[in-house]
């Protein structure tokens, strides 16, 4: 596995706890949006021992036609997620060649329904922001779970996605407040959403972002109203392993 340095340029709170790391994009670098990649941190730079090491998976959430080369965390308690954190701009780390499959076929116009789980939005926010540079026809809808407002990455970008057949759907499973707002909703993604949101349900192609137990829930969902596997696809974030259909096999982040 080859690796380039990367320099940190910026970063951006995108939700509670959460934040945006934009860096440099090694000259050459090449990927596909939905591709994930590793970063690696030397063992002497941790600011305390990390028991999985100075190296992490994360989905890549910037576009192959951005700039930069972004990365989403949530704020955590392991020496690499301290870490991160701690970096200043101007420093450097180092980021693998982009790995995964869990990318959108070019030419096909078939719908696309991303399923994003918290952090999960990162790749949703590649795949969605490489449309719009590619001002891709195709239907897109992009429901999101999370457990309240504050916890949803780049809420403001998203409602600012111009694409000739896009849907937002946002739903927060611990708000007790009703849904007020177009696309908002309660509870967790289900069938009825689903079908509701998208009429083309049967003939669409799936991508489930997030966490194992929000990828397991989604896959399980959507293999129960009859979605064929070779057209679920999950994002090696989701922590998964899989069968040897078009799911592939994951790793944790």
């Amino acid at each position: 596995m080859d690796f380039f340095p990367i320099t940190l340029l910026r970063t951006e709170e995108v939700a509670d706890r959460t934040q945006a790391f934009f860096f440099s994009k090694p000259d050459g670098f090449t990927f596909l949006a939905g591709q994930y990649a590793m970063l690696r941190i030397p063992a002497d730079r941790l600011v305390e021992q990390d028991v999985r090491s100075g190296m992490r998976p994360l989905s890549i959430a910037s576009a192959p036609s951005e700039a930069e080369l972004a990365f989403v965390m949530r704020e955590g308690m392991t020496g690499f997620k301290k870490t991160m954190w701690d970096l200043k701009i101007g420093e450097e780390i180092s980021v693998s060649s982009p790995l995964g499959n869990a990318t959108i076929p070019e030419g096909d116009v078939r719908p696309i329904a991303i399923l994003s789980g918290g952090v999960g939005m990162a790749p949703a926010r590649s795949m969605l922001l490489e449309a719009v540079s590619r001002n891709d026809a195709r239907k897109f809808v992009l429901f999101s779970s999370n457990r309240f407002m504050k916890d949803i990455p780049f809420q403001g970008l998203l409602k600012t996605i111009k694409l000739p057949d896009f849907t937002y759907v946002f739903t927060l499973s611990a708000e007790s407040a009703p849904a007020t707002l177009a696309g908002e909703e309660r509870g967790r993604i289900s069938a009825e959403m689903i079908e509701r949101y998208l009429p083309e349900w049967r003939e669409a192609l799936y991508y489930v972002i997030g966490a194992p137990g929000f990828a397991d829930a989604m896959k399980a969902l959507l293999l129960g109203i009859g979605i064929a596997p070779e057209n679920i696809h999950i994002d090696p974030f989701a922590g998964l392993t899989s069968g040897p259909q078009a799911v592939e096999v994951a790793k944790t982040s």
